[in-house]
């Protein structure tokens, strides 16, 4: 061997004693040091002995943080000191230690060990309880309750409105929750995560619900609409039947039949003509407000409610036919129409109009004024007619009629069909004033010529306006 080649080589000795010597003194250095980036729970505790790990986090946990999430992006913070946190050393410190190979050291110099470890925190109970029940999220008026999903009106009907979630705490769990999240060592603590709110008990998936949902929808499917001339209609489906369904005790649904007969009442009151009265423009022009009579449109409303339920029930899809105790000739909104016969009481005289025309007109006598049994004014309808017609008044004591008149033209229109339009070929007064003093009994006396033509004319609900 050469002297050059033996000096290389107890340089190369030498550096292998110092590396060896070196790695030993590190090895013997991390027996009693963590490794160097040694992570504990996310803190760095490299290059500690384990007295100095147990120091440092006895003295950290004062200043400790959690953070408590809340729902709504709410938050809190409580600290160690608050709850009056204190290190509890169970040994793992020293476990940690115990299982660290120094050896193999130069494995983790760059990579470093991370652990979590628990339990290394002592709750204080007391402490505890005290910081829960301060939170501003555990305040009675910060907790808004949960509610159940339900079935309720939408605007296309019966639908199964979903649960509200709330904000109200279990504080039972929200003690142990955070107790578990402080000895585990975590900084933020999730109440959502925690299973820590009120749950509502039933939730939108709900069958029965939603079996409840359908079966509500099922009593609105009509959809009916109602005729009452002149552009006048009125429909009835889902938007009015919803406000209509009642809930029975055990549990079915049905439509509310005090709803159906308000509905009805209503459109009795917005259409029915019978009793009211009308403003009418007579032959000369001038403007009368015409008393009451039988004429008009009246609706049957049981009648109708019975239908109106039954359409309702069977879901039924189009025109729906009212029922009416009265009906009259025209359905505009002036049913008296354009074809009527017009009696003026002041000028005993009246005129006949078919489709806006005048076709006649004739002088009359009519009730008797100074005797008390004048033709009543208002609307009526002719009730029928018919030819060779005996009248007659009421039986007296002896069994006699108190009045026979045989008439050979008989046109009905008031008072039960005793008063009307007919001929009496035993009068000869037809003047103007022939009816203050010998007038008829209420009924129209018309010259036979033209009650005749008035025969011909009219036909039953033709409209008779008096005034």
């Amino acid at each position: 061997m050469t002297t050059k080649k033996k000096v290389l080589t107890g340089i190369a000795g030498v550096l292998l004693v110092a590396a060896t010597a070196g790695y030993g003194a590190a090895a013997y250095y991390y027996s009693s040091h963590f490794y160097s980036h040694t992570e504990i729970n996310g803190t760095d505790y490299g290059e500690m002995t384990v007295a100095q790990v147990k120091k440092k986090i006895a003295d950290q946990i004062p200043s400790y943080q959690i953070t408590i999430e809340e729902r709504n992006g709410q938050e809190e913070t409580l600290t160690g000191e608050q709850l009056k946190l204190t290190y509890r050393d169970d040994g793992e410190i020293d476990k940690l230690m115990e299982n660290q190979r120094p050896w193999a050291w130069v494995i983790h110099a760059f990579t470093g060990v991370h652990v979590q470890l628990e339990n290394m925190v002592a709750v204080n109970e007391e402490a505890l309880k005290q910081a829960v029940e301060g939170l501003t999220c555990m305040q009675p008026g910060n907790m808004q309750a949960p509610k159940d999903a339900y079935v309720g009106i939408t605007d296309d009907g019966y639908a199964v409105i979903p649960e509200e979630e709330g904000t109200t705490l279990d504080e039972g769990k929200v003690t142990a929750g955070l107790h578990q999240a402080l000895t585990n060592g975590e900084i933020t603590f999730d109440l959502d995560a925690g299973d820590c709110y009120v749950k509502p008990e039933i939730r939108q998936d709900d069958a029965e619900l939603k079996a409840k949902a359908d079966a509500i929808n099922q009593k609105l499917s009509a959809n009916l609409t109602m005729d009452f001339g002149t552009d006048r209609k009125e429909v009835l489906d889902k938007n009015t039947l919803k406000d209509w369904v009642a809930e029975a005790e055990d549990g079915s649904f049905s439509i509310d039949e005090e709803k159906v007969k308000e509905y009805v009442a209503g459109l009795a009151k917005k259409y029915d003509t019978v009793n009211s009265k009308r403003t009418f423009t007579t032959t000369a022009g001038n403007t009368v407000t015409l008393t009451p009579g039988d004429y008009g449109w009246e609706i049957d409303q049981s009648g109708t409610e019975s239908n109106l339920m039954q359409a309702i029930n069977d879901g039924t899809q189009g025109d729906f036919e009212i029922v009416y105790t009265s009906t009259a000739l025209s359905r505009n909104e002036n049913d008296i129409g354009n074809s009527y016969v017009e009696l003026s009481l002041s000028d005993q005289h009246f005129w006949v109009y078919v489709d806006g025309k005048q076709v006649m007109d004739s002088e009359v006598v009519t009730g008797c004024r100074n005797k008390g049994t004048e033709t009543p004014q208002g609307v009526y309808k002719v009730k029928g007619k018919t030819t060779d017609y005996t009248m007659r008044g009421e039986k007296n004591a002896s069994g006699n009629w108190s009045y026979q008149v045989h008439c050979n033209y008989w046109i009905p229109f008031a008072a039960e069909d005793t008063i009307g339009f007919h001929d009496l070929t035993t009068r000869s007064d037809w003047s103007s004033t022939a009816y203050l003093d010998n007038g008829s009994h209420g009924c129209v006396n018309t010259p036979l010529d033209k009650v005749k033509e008035l025969y011909d004319i009219v036909s039953y609900k033709f409209p008779v306006v008096i005034y």
